[in-house]
């Protein structure tokens, strides 16, 4: 039987044990720490999960009628003492040990401390310390005991920080209130550290989306050295994802599961984050495309997110931005906020799909806009102005003859937009990531390196065997 009354009356006398409230609460026997067979141990002669494994109960160590600490623990009350027991890594390889403990941004942030106030504002000094998200003698709230020690449950644990109200200078429970995001303020009691490597766990009725999915909060870091895509960079460094090996296009890879222990070197690439929700290994949902299918670089056209594109010989002037024909873009740059003042990251956006600039509903004659999202990398002058120069024009292959037809012929004077003859994503079986079965849209395609024939919905069949330039 745990030792309750002395430490309680040794408590009351010393300024108020917390412990003594959260025991006599019941929270402390609920949690792990407080667990007769699997809580807290190593000191002789002392039951697992006692009060006494971490509470002298009538002095302190050094033999003083006065204990030498805090709450009559056996050193300071900080992360030093979590670490006694907290040294490695834990099972689930989400907690990865001290060394990333005490590296990652919570711990070296000297804002980082839990504002309150439920439960109270740490102290000033608390800053960067394991109690600013966890209670060791356990919390709970109207529903019960709150997991992992937790002092809130799953985005709140985050977002009581994250809110535009500080600590965190992001306010990323703004961003989760845009009109698209991830479900992570609306889908709640489905993700646990445990459900790694099972693809169940993310399918169906237990397909969610929390911070935990994306950030690791025992690892994470500040990106100061800036991202090196696919790499996702140091804010989702130690988050587990699910890695593919790629085979034939149109073909589905061999996934494998991925523990946050071996993403600490590199951080993991962004898209293995988000395979393993919008790839194959889960079951998707019902009309939901699996990413890891279109993206593969051995479709004979693709986004290049797993790698570089396939057609490195377009023109520099058709990009903007910064962007060429052998950059590798992340998942995060076209699904995010069209703020650019907004964190970084797909948390939220004013447009669908969670897509930083527009994106149209069909395939009908309408105006394509400069913020359609094509337009963040690939000129809109070049593309959908046909008032622009012909050199200008000319960036675009398609555009002869006499830069008479082409691109912005179509997009612009006969308002087609990108998506009825391109894919997004990727193409199994095109080039030039062209899109058949939309309607209006094209029927058929064929391309040669002098240009092709194409087989629209909206006239007879075409043939254009003058480029601007070589393929």
């Amino acid at each position: 039987m745990k030792r309750v009354a002395a430490l309680a009356v040794v408590g009351l006398a010393s300024a108020g044990l917390s412990a003594a409230a959260a025991y006599f609460g019941g929270t402390f026997e609920l949690t792990l720490h407080g667990d007769p067979v699997r809580g807290v141990s190593g000191r002789a002669g002392v039951e697992t999960g006692d009060c006494s494994q971490c509470h002298y109960t009538h002095a302190s160590d050094q033999g003083t009628s006065l204990p030498a600490h805090d709450m009559l623990l056996p050193m300071a009350n900080d992360d030093n003492l979590c670490f006694v027991c907290h040294a490695g890594a834990g099972a689930e390889k989400v907690y990865l040990g001290q060394g990333e403990a005490t590296a990652n941004a919570h711990a070296t942030s000297n804002a980082f401390r839990w504002p309150g106030p439920v439960p109270p504002a740490r102290p000033a000094g608390d800053q960067g310390k394991c109690l600013n998200c966890h209670d060791p003698h356990g919390f709970a709230d109207a529903s019960g005991l709150i997991p992992r020690m937790a002092v809130a449950r799953e985005q709140n644990s985050c977002l009581t920080c994250h809110d535009g109200n500080g600590p965190a200078a992001d306010d990323i429970a703004g961003e989760l209130q845009r009109a698209y995001a991830h479900p992570v303020a609306t889908i709640d009691g489905k993700h646990d550290a445990g459900e790694g490597g099972t693809p169940g766990n993310f399918a169906g009725g237990n397909r969610h989306a929390e911070c935990e999915d994306c950030h690791n909060p025992h690892a994470a870091r500040e990106n100061t050295g800036g991202t090196q895509p696919p790499v996702a960079g140091e804010p989702l460094r130690g988050v587990s994802s699910v890695r593919v090996t790629n085979g034939a296009a149109g073909t589905s890879p061999i996934y494998t599961w991925v523990d946050g222990d071996q993403n600490l070197l590199s951080g993991p690439k962004e898209y293995e984050v988000c395979f393993k929700c919008h790839s194959g290994w889960t079951t998707l949902p019902v009309g939901a495309e699996d990413l890891a299918v279109e993206l593969n670089p051995n479709n004979p056209s693709y986004h290049p997110v797993e790698a570089q594109g396939n057609d490195p010989n377009i023109r520099a002037g058709s990009f903007v931005n910064g962007w060429t024909a052998t950059s590798v873009v992340l998942c995060s740059d076209c699904h995010r906020s069209p703020d650019p003042q907004s964190p970084a990251g797909p948390h939220g956006s004013d447009q669908r799909a969670l897509l930083a600039g527009s994106w149209p509903a069909n395939t009908q004659k309408q105006i394509t806009p400069p913020d359609l999202i094509c337009f963040q990398c690939h000129r809109y002058d070049t593309y959908a102005n046909d008032g622009a120069s012909d050199t200008i024009k000319g960036y675009s292959r398609f555009n002869r003859p006499a830069f008479s037809k082409g691109h912005t012929f179509h997009v612009d004077k006969k308002q087609r937009p990108c998506a009825a003859c391109h894919e997004v994503h990727g193409s199994h079986s095109l080039p030039s990531l062209i899109r058949i079965g939309a309607n209006p849209g094209l029927n058929q395609y064929q391309q040669n390196n002098n240009g092709g024939q194409c087989w629209p919905t909206c006239h007879g069949s075409k043939s254009y065997n003058r480029l601007n330039y070589g393929r």
